[in-house]
């Protein structure tokens, strides 16, 4: 989509760049829009447009001229309705893309636990159990640095009918691949938490395998995204942990 505004008489065409969020766990409801300069393309000015018609400045970029705030405003003003509506479509894609292609988001980032879901979105193998009668599911992150030895994971245990999504954990647990290690680590739980980590064990006797498996899996993950990155990163939101977008 090209563009010529009326705040410049006209005088330069822009190409609209739109780029968009391809984390499928991501609940921001924006996009960033860069209008560049079809003759130059150093030549450009972005922002956030969020999904209500609201627009914000993008982090760590230059400060915007007046007469490029003018277009900005004015083109989110009259903005027609199908835009939004093609806009709004394209995000769905855009975490379509990413639910299939999660390298398009991960980061590589040292000392950070990274929740399995998020190395493999598609994946529907779950932890779950029962405990006095109620169902259990517990989330397991791996540090993804493959330069690291550390032969543990961390596990977060929530009610499997979870009134809201940020409800926090019943209880976060370390697992230890290395037995006397996780012992000690056991031994300093309360025993009602105590007891719900036996019952997991009971009810998923494999499971020592099944995380050994993914933990190698995550320092795989780790040492693809050490070695490259995806080809257009932008980040928007300076609390997120992730922010990647996708043209």
């Amino acid at each position: 989509m090209t563009f010529r505004f009326e705040e410049e008489d006209y005088r330069t065409t822009y190409v609209l760049e739109d780029f968009y969020f391809t984390n499928p766990f991501s609940e921001e409801e924006f996009l960033v829009i860069s209008f560049r300069d079809q003759d130059d393309a150093e030549r450009r000015f972005s922002f956030i447009l969020n999904f209500d018609r609201t627009q914000r400045s993008l982090p760590n970029t230059p400060k915007l001229s007046k007469v490029e705030s003018a277009i900005i405003k004015n083109f989110v003003k009259d903005m027609p309705d199908e835009l939004l509506v093609l806009f709004k479509q394209r995000a769905a894609e855009a975490k379509a893309y990413g639910e299939k292609n999660p390298m398009s988001y991960l980061e590589f980032t040292p000392d950070r636990y990274v929740n399995y879901i998020e190395m493999h979105p598609s994946n529907k193998e779950t932890i779950k159990f029962t405990y006095a009668e109620d169902k259990y599911f517990a989330e397991d992150s791996y540090n993804t640095d493959p330069r690291e030895k550390n032969r543990d994971l961390k596990l977060a245990f929530y009610r499997m009918d979870l009134n809201d999504s940020g409800e926090p954990p019943v209880f976060e647990y370390t697992y230890y691949f290395e037995e006397k290690l996780r012992a000690e680590e056991d031994a300093r739980l309360d025993p009602v938490h105590n007891d719900m980590i036996m019952a997991m064990n009971a009810a998923l006797p494999d499971l020592y395998d099944i995380l050994k498996k993914r933990y190698r899996t995550a320092k795989d993950v780790g040492e693809k995204l050490m070695q490259s990155s995806p080809s257009k990163i932008v980040h928007v939101d300076e609390k997120a942990e992730s922010g990647q977008v996708l043209n």
